[in-house]
């Protein structure tokens, strides 16, 4: 699939697909997504929950169930949004998640589709570590959120090679900035420290109410 310059939508129905562990599913897992679907023309969001994420190795401490109930309610005002449960349901014998076995799938049932895969800065600079990265862009490009006050030059500095770099200046895409992370959530639930401005009111209850994150039942 070639790179895209600007921001027009494609001929056919565009899905922005989204993974991570969601543990837990937090304000700019939901809020971001839906800037980028937006700015380009995008009719869905689609949330891939992962079981195993290869470059951990290791599988999230919350259980698949729990996250996915949590990013259900998280989405729940977000119609343009879905879950597939694609790599949850794959996960045997502790195997990880491989995002190119997932794209591989959604594109079989739908190859008319233009399927475009959301990351962040970090993980854009590991991006060729990843199984059939080559075969990731092929068959859903890269677009790749980029928080002030992170600038573009910083964000590419990292990368080998000028061209490497030419590549990914056009797949970058500014979003509101957001100083939020599963893992600052966790640790604040843990110290009884507010999350409000973190969390769905519906996820933070439901967290409270399952005795997550090391949070007494409500």
């Amino acid at each position: 699939m070639p790179v895209h310059t600007d921001h027009m939508p494609t001929a056919f129905p565009t899905t922005i697909v989204f993974g991570g562990t969601f543990d837990p599913p937090h304000r700019a897992h939901v809020l971001l997504p839906q800037e980028v679907m937006q700015t380009f023309g995008a009719s869905e969001v689609l949330y891939v929950p992962a079981a195993i994420p290869p470059l951990k190795r290791t599988a999230p401490a919350t259980s698949a169930a729990h996250r996915l109930a949590m990013l259900r309610l998280a989405l729940a005002a977000f119609p343009e949004s879905r879950i597939t449960t694609e790599e949850l349901d794959r996960a045997k014998d502790k195997q990880p998640s491989y995002t190119v076995d997932t794209l591989e799938a959604l594109h079989t049932r739908d190859s008319a589709r233009t399927w475009r895969l959301l990351i962040g800065t970090d993980q854009m600079h590991q991006f060729e570590q990843w199984r059939s990265w080559q075969r990731i862009a092929e068959l859903a490009e890269p677009l790749v959120m980029l928080r002030a006050p992170l600038t573009r030059t910083a964000a590419l500095a990292p990368l080998p090679s000028d061209a490497r770099r030419h590549i990914w200046a056009q797949r970058l895409v500014e979003v509101t900035p957001m100083e939020i992370s599963s893992t600052t959530v966790r640790a604040r639930l843990t110290r009884g420290d507010s999350v409000a401005s973190m969390l769905d009111p519906e996820v933070e209850a439901y967290v409270r109410a399952n005795g997550l994150y090391g949070v007494k039942r409500a």
